[in-house]
Protein backbone atom coordinates (compact mmCIF):
# COMPACT_ATOMS: atom_id res chain seq x y z
CA UNK A 1 0.00 0.00 0.00
CA UNK A 2 1.41 3.37 -1.06
CA UNK A 3 2.11 5.74 1.86
CA UNK A 4 2.71 9.49 1.89
CA UNK A 5 6.12 10.55 3.13
CA UNK A 6 7.47 14.05 3.73
CA UNK A 7 11.24 14.11 3.22
CA UNK A 8 13.09 17.10 4.68
CA UNK A 9 16.62 16.61 3.40
CA UNK A 10 19.00 17.90 0.78
CA UNK A 11 20.25 14.45 -0.29
CA UNK A 12 17.05 12.99 -1.70
CA UNK A 13 18.36 10.73 -4.49
CA UNK A 14 19.00 7.71 -2.27
CA UNK A 15 15.75 8.14 -0.33
CA UNK A 16 13.92 8.26 -3.68
CA UNK A 17 15.34 4.82 -4.48
CA UNK A 18 14.74 3.36 -1.01
CA UNK A 19 11.14 4.59 -0.87
CA UNK A 20 10.24 4.36 -4.56
CA UNK A 21 7.00 2.50 -3.76
CA UNK A 22 5.61 5.47 -1.83
CA UNK A 23 4.45 9.01 -2.58
CA UNK A 24 7.31 11.31 -1.58
CA UNK A 25 7.18 15.07 -1.05
CA UNK A 26 10.55 16.80 -0.71
CA UNK A 27 11.25 20.05 1.14
CA UNK A 28 14.57 21.86 1.47
CA UNK A 29 13.87 24.51 4.12
CA UNK A 30 12.09 24.78 7.43
CA UNK A 31 9.59 27.20 5.92
CA UNK A 32 8.83 24.77 3.07
CA UNK A 33 8.37 21.96 5.62
CA UNK A 34 5.96 24.04 7.71
CA UNK A 35 3.93 24.90 4.60
CA UNK A 36 3.79 21.25 3.53
CA UNK A 37 2.73 20.14 7.00
CA UNK A 38 0.01 22.80 7.11
CA UNK A 39 -1.42 21.53 3.85
CA UNK A 40 -1.80 17.80 4.49
CA UNK A 41 -1.21 14.81 6.70
CA UNK A 42 1.63 12.37 6.09
CA UNK A 43 2.09 8.74 7.05
CA UNK A 44 5.78 9.37 7.82
CA UNK A 45 8.14 12.31 8.14
CA UNK A 46 11.86 11.84 7.43
CA UNK A 47 14.29 14.58 8.46
CA UNK A 48 17.97 14.61 7.50
CA UNK A 49 20.54 15.58 10.12
CA UNK A 50 21.84 18.34 7.85
CA UNK A 51 18.38 19.57 6.75
CA UNK A 52 18.30 23.35 6.19
CA UNK A 53 21.72 24.00 7.71
CA UNK A 54 21.28 21.52 10.59
CA UNK A 55 17.72 22.50 11.57
CA UNK A 56 16.59 18.90 12.07
CA UNK A 57 15.80 19.45 15.74
CA UNK A 58 13.86 22.64 14.96
CA UNK A 59 11.62 20.74 12.55
CA UNK A 60 11.23 17.79 14.92
CA UNK A 61 10.12 20.13 17.73
CA UNK A 62 7.71 21.91 15.37
CA UNK A 63 6.15 18.59 14.25
CA UNK A 64 5.62 17.42 17.82
CA UNK A 65 3.94 20.71 18.78
CA UNK A 66 1.34 20.32 16.01
CA UNK A 67 -1.70 18.34 17.16
CA UNK A 68 -2.39 16.91 13.70
CA UNK A 69 1.16 15.50 13.40
CA UNK A 70 1.81 14.46 16.99
CA UNK A 71 1.24 10.76 16.27
CA UNK A 72 3.01 10.73 12.89
CA UNK A 73 6.21 8.66 12.97
CA UNK A 74 9.32 10.81 12.48
CA UNK A 75 12.61 9.26 11.43
CA UNK A 76 15.76 11.36 11.60
CA UNK A 77 18.44 10.14 9.21
CA UNK A 78 22.09 10.64 8.47
CA UNK A 79 22.47 10.59 4.68
CA UNK A 80 25.88 12.14 4.11
CA UNK A 81 29.32 11.51 5.52
CA UNK A 82 30.58 13.82 8.18
CA UNK A 83 33.38 13.56 10.66
CA UNK A 84 31.98 12.21 13.86
CA UNK A 85 32.80 9.93 16.68
CA UNK A 86 30.53 7.10 17.78
CA UNK A 87 29.59 9.05 20.89
CA UNK A 88 28.35 11.96 18.73
CA UNK A 89 26.00 9.69 16.77
CA UNK A 90 24.74 8.24 20.05
CA UNK A 91 24.13 11.76 21.32
CA UNK A 92 22.10 12.63 18.21
CA UNK A 93 20.04 9.45 18.65
CA UNK A 94 19.34 10.28 22.31
CA UNK A 95 18.32 13.84 21.42
CA UNK A 96 16.01 12.61 18.63
CA UNK A 97 14.22 10.27 21.06
CA UNK A 98 14.05 12.97 23.78
CA UNK A 99 12.35 15.35 21.34
CA UNK A 100 9.76 12.75 20.34
CA UNK A 101 11.37 11.25 17.26
CA UNK A 102 10.47 7.67 16.43
CA UNK A 103 13.92 6.57 15.29
CA UNK A 104 17.38 7.68 14.18
CA UNK A 105 18.94 5.81 11.26
CA UNK A 106 22.47 6.17 9.93
CA UNK A 107 21.68 5.45 6.28
CA UNK A 108 25.38 5.53 5.42
CA UNK A 109 25.77 2.33 7.45
CA UNK A 110 22.76 0.54 5.89
CA UNK A 111 22.22 -1.12 2.53
CA UNK A 112 19.17 0.11 0.60
CA UNK A 113 17.18 -3.07 1.30
CA UNK A 114 17.90 -2.95 5.01
CA UNK A 115 16.97 0.75 5.19
CA UNK A 116 13.76 0.09 3.22
CA UNK A 117 12.81 -2.74 5.57
CA UNK A 118 13.38 -0.68 8.71
CA UNK A 119 11.45 2.31 7.36
CA UNK A 120 8.57 0.20 6.06
CA UNK A 121 8.30 -1.54 9.44
CA UNK A 122 7.68 1.90 10.94
CA UNK A 123 5.10 2.60 8.22
CA UNK A 124 3.32 -0.66 8.96
CA UNK A 125 3.79 -1.90 5.41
Amino acid sequence: MKKTVLVADHADARLSVILAAHELSFVRTLDEAKAALAGRNYDLIIIGVHFDESRMFDLLRYVRLQERHRATPVICVLTVDFTRQAIAAEGVEIAVKALGGTAFLDLKALADGEARSLIEDLLGV
